[in-house]
């Protein structure tokens, strides 16, 4: 029985890579330890059978843990036993050379970080454990051999596994983390953004007023804050329903992101409330802006009445007047409900009076 039903492709792709990518570090690390190994089993005499089964444990056991791993209901938990039974072999190598130091040290220091990168502490206590019993018996069952002497052959051949081993597995572990970075942006991307209207959520909002506000103290931009408010919004959804609401709002989103400029920040900050951060503004840029955005919205039109027409409340205001993002808010959501106040369906620019059409084009010439 497979753990992962057909709906979880995803889960047995991923289950799959890391299986392949243990097989490329297994074949990679038992060739890179039978060399050295091997030229102390010959150099302390031991007996041919052993140079045999370092070949297989060497060349036949990573195809087999591969194969195995493949076919296993659960190929990431079997491809940990599989981690688990390497550092219990590794202290049966360890033990038939007699401790011999330079490839006994190497070998265990592979081990350790190669089962540490794979799963941390939860992966590397269990390898210790194994690699302990298992050195201690076949320790014991060799009658406790002790090489301590060492030949400069066995130092020259243990290197490739001490720096070609390691540099792969840092080059590996590297990888991951940037997939790893990568995969993390992207959620904190879905997480910060608003899934119906495709634009910023007030969370990841908030953050860009934050920096906005940060350059125009600093001199690098002049930014303005642009809050829009649907007029009679509730009414739209008591009379066409919530899904024609949403439709108003989608629209309205999409004519924000096509109008506003490319450095410019739209987002939804609440209910059937937008903004637009506008960096490098003056006032009549903002307010000739935010004119022909209510003119666009006019003119949106709903599926099942063409008679309708959408109208929005704008209040602006700029950067240069806060001290804070709260401040900043707090006196563009005033220019908001002064436009409200004064029949909706207009313009304010910081505590100013409502604009309207005739009012704005005066004010922009």
């Amino acid at each position: 029985m497979n753990y992962y039903s057909p709906d979880d492709s995803h889960l047995t792709l991923r289950a799959l890579r890391f299986v392949r990518r243990m097989f490329i570090m297994r074949q990679l690390g038992t060739f890179l330890c039978f060399i050295p190994i091997l030229s102390v089993l010959l150099a302390t005499k031991s007996a041919p059978g052993l140079s045999a089964l370092l070949a297989v444990n060497a060349f036949v056991w990573p195809y087999a843990a591969y194969r195995l791993a493949r076919i296993a209901p659960d190929p990431i938990g079997r491809e940990r036993h599989h981690l688990t039974l390497d550092a219990a072999l590794g202290g049966v190598w360890v033990a038939l050379m007699g401790l011999s130091p330079v490839p006994s040290l190497v070998i265990m220091a592979v081990l350790a970080s190669d089962r540490y990168a794979a799963g941390g502490w939860a992966q590397l206590k269990p390898a210790l454990m194994a690699f302990c019993a298992a050195f201690l018996l076949a320790w014991t069952a060799a009658g406790t051999p002790l090489h301590l002497a060492f030949s400069s052959l066995t130092v020259w051949l243990t290197l490739p596994l001490a720096t070609c081993y390691m540099l792969v597995l840092s080059a590996v572990s590297y990888h991951l983390t940037l997939s790893l970075r990568k995969k993390n942006r992207e959620l904190e991307r879905i997480a910060l953004m608003d899934p119906s209207l495709q634009i910023p959520n007030r969370r990841l909002f908030e953050r860009r007023l934050e920096s906005e506000l940060l350059r125009t103290r600093r001199g690098e931009s002049a930014a303005y804050l642009m809050l829009l408010d649907v007029d009679h919004f509730k009414q739209v959804n008591d009379t066409f329903g919530h899904e024609t609401g949403d439709f108003l709002l989608a629209e309205i989103s999409a004519l924000l992101r096509n109008e506003v400029g490319l450095e410019d920040i739209p987002a939804r900050f609440g209910g059937d409330e937008l903004g637009v951060i506008v960096r490098n503004a003056d006032d009549r840029r903002i307010l000739a802006l935010a004119e022909k955005l209510r003119e666009k919205v006019a003119g949106i039109r709903l599926p099942g009445s063409t008679g309708f027409r959408c109208t929005v409340s704008i209040g602006i205001a700029a950067a240069g007047d806060a001290d804070t993002i709260h401040v900043w808010l707090r006196n563009a959501d005033r220019a908001l409900y002064h436009v409200k106040r004064h029949g909706r369906d207009g313009v304010s620019l910081a505590e100013g009076k409502p604009v309207h059409s005739a009012e704005t084009l005066s004010v922009v010439k």
